[in-house]
């Protein structure tokens, strides 16, 4: 700290006086503390200590000095570093814990059972290993990471995609070239990647700058670090990347210190989830009274694969954002920030309707800029917010910052006037938020309009809804719209924030609840989106966009804490909503119901009834796919005295139960000769 200013430095750490000689620091614990370890001195200040000045006369305590074996505190200091170093090598690579998950499916089919009875059901079990990992081997390189080793697999598609799916077996058709006479030949391959690495962090503490590398582990975003534009996206829902194996976010990040503080680099293969190969160079500085943040974030290449089964990756680009903000001294927060993006899209040509013409036009450099502005303030006890962000045809940015429960439809892409305002209102307990969103795009979504030969034989080329592949834009979810919100929150215990992340197992209160209601207006249709198609390896467009739809949803969650050893939370959730992709099947009228219960920290219970609804993963919403019914319902039981359900040993047993009708699948309902899918899990997963 700075009371020592004969050898203190910017950032940097030194040590009071009093410490000099007396402790040794070794290498820092988990929390980054360094662990002291004392020396010979505090042993001889120790003895020194029991001498008493008050009591004995001074020879007495220049006898007490001398009779002080100092060979004996040198030979118990010398085993203590000797200690302590064995200690540090045994740190250099130690074994920290793991998890050992076993698991029985039993799952069927209505016409199987019905056909066959107890032997149409499938029977399939599972087994899976975690083996933790630390290493330390400088005070200045510390670490972790996980392997993860399959046994066999348990199959529980299609009602779970589970992480381990990489293990189950895979039929490969080998087709002779050139041959009309041999057959294809069919091999199953049943043992791939048994062993791999699931997770890996490192970093590097240096005196101009640390180093972090990362491996499937979470990330946050820097929305509140001064990425105005969302260029870098948070991955924390780990879970839901390991059902398609996926490995992101992976990568590197340097951060400045000293005379180079405030300059982050960051890159990577797929630094979040489904991002391209690339870097991202940060700097923050103050000047004139504003703090900025300047971001350039360069694809090297472009994803080769989908992260998910069927996410369509995205063309290789650029982009560049500066930022600056201000608090004034009544509280008000200006911020402003502007945009150039994709500038190598500048001279493509893209094709528009104006009135019964079709024009070819082309990319302009204007059409790359953007500009973002947000003002903050106090109005009759109120705390409220205007935001405007302009955007050219291609200016795309990243994810906007969601908070406070918000279904606002924001868009990352550029092609918009969007205006915004919102009003947090608080009385006692209660806080209500409206807010408003209002969005008109530069250039519509291209129209089907099939080719022709008009009079004279002059061929009338014809136009077909754009797609982000084949074309330098699209308006997709940056159609023009109309959208207003309101939400309702009781919330007596302010040291939980009811809209934190892990609410649901923080909240203190003995009830605190919300209510949303969102209505969105959208009088355009929209372009074609993108699937990735696995068999092709590419992206592939749905052909038609979404029409024109007025859409809506009204939600709660409830949190009850009746007691100190019950806890009961609940999740409702009612709309009337288009799918992501494909328009086939029309705009869904849904009903969800999600509970969860928890009994003196060791019994758990949770389930969830779904009416109409799109089926768990994203695919399904992306491809219309709904079910009449979906039931789940899990109890499980924690079994050591942690108490915590991603920690403890944990035993429990799932059921679920899906109805299937013509807007399902179609290799699950079978023309309607299949009813139903039922499957029911038995899981034990001891952690250590």
């Amino acid at each position: 700290n700075e009371a020592f200013q004969f050898d203190w430095m910017p950032d940097a750490n030194n040590m009071n006086e009093e410490w000099f000689g007396i402790m040794a620091l070794g290498t820092p614990n988990r929390d980054g503390v360094y662990e002291a370890r004392p020396r010979m001195a505090y042993d001889v200040l120790k003895e020194i200590w029991r001498i008493d000045p008050y009591q004995y006369k001074k020879s007495a305590i220049d006898q007490g000095f001398a009779s002080i074996n100092m060979e004996l505190l040198e030979l118990r200091g010398e085993v203590r570093r000797l200690s302590a170093v064995t200690e540090q090598q045994r740190k250099t690579l130690s074994f920290t814990g793991g998890e050992l998950r076993l698991e029985m499916v039993l799952k069927g089919e209505e016409r199987n059972i019905s056909e066959f009875g107890e032997d149409g059901l499938e029977f399939s079990d599972g087994q899976m290993a975690f083996l933790d990992f630390a290493f330390a081997p400088t005070e200045r390189i510390d670490g972790q990471f996980s392997l993860n080793i399959l046994g066999n697999v348990a199959d529980t598609e299609p009602l779970e995609i589970q992480y381990g799916r990489r293990g189950l077996p895979v039929e490969v058709v080998t087709t002779p070239g050139g041959s009309y006479t041999l057959q294809p030949t069919t091999q199953t391959l049943n043992d791939r990647e048994r062993v791999e690495i699931y997770d890996f962090s490192a970093t590097y503490r240096g005196d101009t700058f640390d180093i972090d590398a990362f491996y499937h582990t979470p990330r946050y975003h820097w929305k509140y670090e001064g990425d105005f534009y969302g260029l870098v996206r948070e991955v924390t829902d780990i879970y839901g990347s390991d059902i398609w194996n996926a490995k992101a976010p992976s990568g590197v990040e340097i951060a400045g210190k000293g005379a180079l503080n405030g300059l982050t680099l960051l890159f990577g293969p797929e630094v979040y989830w489904g991002a391209n190969p690339k870097f991202v160079t940060k700097y923050d500085f103050t000047a004139g009274g504003f703090d900025y943040t300047f971001i350039h974030s360069e694809d090297l290449a472009r994803l080769g694969d989908s992260a998910t089964a069927t996410q369509a990756t995205e063309r290789q680009s650029r982009q560049t954002t500066i930022y600056a903000t201000r608090t004034f001294a009544n509280n008000m927060i200006l911020e402003l920030g502007g945009i150039m993006s994709a500038t190598e899209k500048v001279g493509d040509a893209y094709d528009r309707l104006s009135g019964d013409q079709i024009i070819l036009d082309e990319i302009e450099f204007k059409d790359t800029l953007g500009f973002k502005g947000r003002l903050t303030f106090d109005l009759f006890d109120t705390r409220s917010y205007v935001a405007v962000d302009i955007a050219g045809l291609v200016a795309d940015g990243g994810d906007g910052l969601r908070e406070f429960g918000t279904r606002l439809p924001y868009s990352s892409l550029g092609n918009k006037n969007e205006y915004e305002a919102g009003m947090m209102i608080n009385f006692g307990d209660y806080m209500l938020f409206p807010r408003i969103l209002y969005r008109t795009n530069l250039e519509d979504a291209n129209p089907y309009i099939p080719a022709d030969i008009g009079p004279g034989g002059v061929l009338f080329p014809g136009l077909v809804p754009r797609n982000r592949d084949a074309d330098p834009f699209a308006v997709l979810g940056n159609r023009e719209a109309k959208s207003a919100e309101l939400f309702l929150t009781y919330d007596p215990t302010g040291a939980t924030p009811f809209y934190a992340w892990d609410n649901d197992m923080r909240e203190d209160a003995g009830f605190a609840y919300n209510v949303g209601l969102n209505y969105t207006k959208y009088p355009t249709f929209t372009d074609a989106n993108l699937f990735f198609f696995q068999e092709g390896g590419a992206n592939a467009p749905f052909g038609a966009g979404l029409p024109a739809e007025d859409v809506w949803t009204a939600s709660s969650r409830m949190v009850f804490n009746p007691n100190a050893g019950a806890r009961y939370i609940t999740h409702l959730l009612v709309g009337h909503d288009q799918s992501t992709g494909d328009p086939d099947g029309g705009t869904r009228r849904f009903y969800e119901v999600s509970g969860k219960m928890v009994l003196r920290q060791k019994h758990i219970l949770e389930a969830y009834f779904k009416k109409d609804s799109w089926g768990p993963y994203d695919f399904h919403r992306q491809f219309n796919v709904t079910y009449p019914t979906q039931i789940m319902l899990d109890y499980s039981i924690l079994l050591d005295h942690r108490r915590d359900a991603l920690r403890s040993t944990q035993i429990g047993l799932r059921t679920l139960y899906r109805s299937l009708d013509e807007n399902s699948p179609g290799n699950e309902f079978q023309g309607g000769n299949n009813d139903y899918l039922i499957q029911t899990h038995f899981y034990l997963m001891y952690r250590f």
